[in-house]
C-alpha cells in the first residue's frame, strides 16, 4: 500500500484528544463528545463513521490525538481499511520523527554555528520561535530554487532505489514516494538556510548528513509495512479465538466451537448473539505526542481485546503488576503455546518475526505481550514500538 493510497478511512473510529486538540475543538466551536474508551476511561475526543486520511495524518502531525480506537464484532470485513490506518498512523509517526531528528543536527551543524556567527541578530537555536508569516515570506523567497535541492537531498536514496533489483515497480513507487515525504515534512527553516548557504563547504556536509538520515528513515518505514501485516493477524486470531468461545456457550456444544472458522452460517448466528449482548472486539492505538514523558514521546502502542466488561477489571494489571494467577506472556510464547489447530499462529509467527527483525536492525524497541487474567476468558494483546 501507498501511505497516500485510501483518501478516506472507512471506519468507525472513536478519536480522543491531547489537551490542545480540544482547546482547538473548543475554540473553532467543534462538537465535542466525552468518550468511553475500551478499558472504561472516560475521554474527550470525536467520534466519526469515515474521516479523510489528510484530515487524520494532520491531526496526529500537530499533536491533536492521544488515541484511536475501532469496536466491532468482527475484524474480517475491515482488514483491507485496518492495514490502511495501520500504514497511516506509523508513517506519520516515522515522519514527524524525522522532521525532529533532522531539526536537531540542522540546530547542531557547522553550518548553523556559521549562520549564528553571520546573522547575530538572526540567531537560530531550539529555543528560536518562527513567526509563521515571516517564515512564508523567506520560503518565498528561495522557492524557485527548493526542488533542487530536495532532488540533492533525494539522490542518493533514489538511486538505491532504483538499483534494488529485489523490488517491483509498486514497491519502487512506495519507496520513491516516502523519499519524498520525509523531505518534504522537514521545517520551513531548513529550506531557506539550504538555498542561501549553497556554495558553502558546511552546506555539503549537513546536506551528506542529511542524505545518510534520509536512507536510515526509509528503511525504518518498512516496519510499518510488516506492522500491519502483524495487527491483522493479531485481530484475526482475537476474532476467531472469541467466537470460538460464544459458539461454544451459545450453543452448549465444544464442537460448535471447531465449526465456526468455516461454518458461515455459524458464525452469523454468533455475530447476531454479540450485537445483541453489545460484546465487541476492540482495536486501540494510542500515540505518545510531543508532550509526552522522557520515553514516550515517539511510541506506538496497539492493544487488541476482546471483551469491554473485562477490560477495565484488568487494566491496572496490565500496567502496574498481575493478581496472582493471572498470565501474561510474550506475543511469540503465545502462538508457540496455541494449539496446532489454531487459525493464524503460524502466518503470525512469520510476521512477528519479520516485524522483530526489522525493528532490531533499525533499532526500534518493540514489546509484544499477551496478557490473560485469571478466572476470565478474557485476551489481551499488546504491541508496543519506540521509533
Amino acid at each position: 500500500m501507498s501511505p497516500e493510497r485510501s483518501p478516506q478511512i472507512d471506519l468507525p473510529l472513536k478519536i480522543t484528544l491531547t489537551p490542545q486538540g480540544v482547546e482547538w475543538f473548543v475554540r473553532n466551536r467543534r462538537k465535542l463528545s466525552q468518550l468511553r474508551m475500551a478499558d472504561s476511561r472516560l475521554e474527550y475526543g470525536i467520534t466519526v463513521s469515515g474521516f479523510p486520511a489528510s484530515a487524520l495524518q494532520q491531526m496526529i502531525n500537530i499533536d491533536y490525538i492521544t488515541a484511536i480506537e475501532l469496536a466491532r464484532t468482527e475484524f474480517s470485513s475491515k482488514r483491507r481499511e485496518i492495514i490502511d490506518l495501520t500504514k497511516l498512523i506509523g508513517f506519520r509517526l516515522l515522519y514527524r520523527k524525522f522532521e525532529n531528528e533532522s531539526y536537531r543536527r540542522f540546530l547542531n551543524s557547522r553550518l548553523i554555528k556559521r549562520w549564528n556567527r553571520s546573522n547575530p541578530t538572526r540567531v537560530l537555536d531550539q529555543d528560536t520561535v518562527f513567526n509563521q508569516a515571516t517564515l512564508e515570506s523567506f520560503l518565498a523567497a528561495v522557492a524557485a530554487d527548493i526542488p533542487a535541492v530536495s532532488r540533492l537531498l533525494q539522490q542518493p536514496a533514489m538511486a538505491r532505489v532504483q538499483a534494488d533489483a529485489s523490488l517491483g515497480p509498486e514497491e519502487r513507487r512506495l519507496r520513491s514516494f516516502l523519499i519524498d515525504a520525509f523531505v518534504l515534512s522537514m521545517r520551513k527553516i531548513i529550506w531557506y538556510v539550504l538555498v542561501r548557504s549553497r556554495g558553502q563547504p558546511e552546506n555539503g556536509e549537513l546536506v551528506r548528513e542529511f542524505q545518510q538520515l534520509l536512507g536510515e528513515y526509509v528503511e525504518k518505514a518498512l516496519i510499518a509495512e510488516y506492522l500491519a501485516l502483524m495487527v491483522i493477524e493479531v485481530t484475526s486470531h482475537t476474532e476467531l479465538s472469541h467466537y470460538r468461545q460464544v459458539a461454544a456457550r451459545l450453543y452448549d456444544n465444544p464442537k460448535a466451537a471447531g465449526a465456526v472458522a468455516s461454518n458461515q452460517r455459524l458464525r452469523a448466528a454468533v455475530q447476531r448473539q454479540m450485537e445483541e449482548e453489545g460484546d465487541l472486539l476492540f482495536l486501540t492505538y494510542q500515540l505518545g505526542g510531543k508532550g509526552a514523558s522522557i520515553g514516550t514521546e515517539h511510541r506506538l502502542r496497539i492493544t487488541v481485546a476482546n471483551q469491554e466488561r473485562e477490560y477495565a477489571r484488568v487494566r491496572e494489571q496490565l500496567e502496574q503488576k498481575l493478581e496472582p494467577g493471572a498470565r501474561e506472556k510474550s506475543l511469540a510464547d503465545f502462538y508457540r503455546q496455541a494449539p496446532n489447530q489454531s487459525v493464524g499462529t503460524e502466518l503470525g509467527r512469520y510476521y512477528l518475526s519479520f516485524l522483530q527483525s526489522a525493528c532490531e536492525k533499525q533499532n526500534v524497541r518493540i514489546e509484544s505481550i499477551v496478557s490473560q487474567p485469571a478466572r476470565s476468558d478474557l485476551t489481551v494483546i499488546r504491541l508496543s514500538l519506540q521509533f
